[in-house]
């Protein structure tokens, strides 16, 4: 199975949101990623940031707020490269400087991420299994 992830070509992400367990990451196309699973933000240097460190204070004088610290490495940078694991369901975007942001697929069993873009949907089943739909 080929997915077609071009239309996240060029874009930037738009906003990060949290509720409850979920977090929510739009596009200027128009489209979105939701996840439950584990997503981190890493460049050539090493990990900026993971979903794992949201509101952990680490012997820091703040609580460590991911949202913020996203938001300000790639919010303005463009992605130019999409890669999906097809053995794992991974999915990663590769942005302008180098910065990658990566949905993590960490279950054989549940739903890891979820794409939506106009009326086409992706879902990463337990196990890495992609399920492609449009509601047409």
């Amino acid at each position: 199975m080929t997915i077609n992830l071009k239309w996240l070509i060029g874009n930037r992400v738009k906003n990060i949101g949290k509720q409850d367990y979920t977090w929510f990451f739009d596009f200027d196309g128009e489209g979105s990623i939701t996840t439950e699973s584990t997503w981190r933000l890493i460049t050539v240097d090493g990990i900026i940031a993971t979903s794992e460190d949201h509101g952990h204070q680490f012997g820091l004088p703040a609580p460590k707020d991911v949202i913020d610290i996203a938001k300000k490495t790639i919010g303005q940078h463009t992605i130019k490269q999409c890669d999906l694991d097809p053995r794992t369901g991974d999915l990663s975007l590769h942005f302008e400087d180098n910065y990658e942001l990566q949905f993590l697929n960490l279950s054989s069993g549940y739903e890891s991420w979820h794409i939506v873009h106009g009326a086409h949907e992706i879902i990463c089943m337990g196990g890495g299994k992609l399920h492609e739909f449009d509601n047409k």
